[in-house]
């Protein structure tokens, strides 16, 4: 599973949100909407990856964010995968 770090960034509607590397979308073939899972900081998500700003971002739920013990601003350590599970 891929790993990267990133800073945990305020988005629109009050969410969260890491950038995802342009070579870490490439590789797992990550297209806008696509759903992922991993963890952040040590916490397990389940998420969606949008393009936004001419970048691929993970959005990050406050659950997470409150699991890892994180805040806008952050940096965290990230590991992803595409999420074919049914939810």
């Amino acid at each position: 599973m891929p790993e990267f770090s990133g800073v945990v960034e305020a988005a629109r509607g009050g969410g969260h949100a890491v950038t995802v590397p342009d070579e870490i979308a490439v590789a797992l073939g990550l297209k806008h909407m696509m759903r992922v899972k991993g963890m952040l900081a040590g916490a397990a998500y389940r998420s969606n990856v949008a393009r936004m700003g001419g970048r691929l971002i993970l959005g990050v739920h406050k659950a997470t964010l409150q699991a890892a013990g994180k805040a806008p601003g952050d940096e965290v350590s990230v590991s992803i995968e595409v999420d074919t599970q049914p939810r």
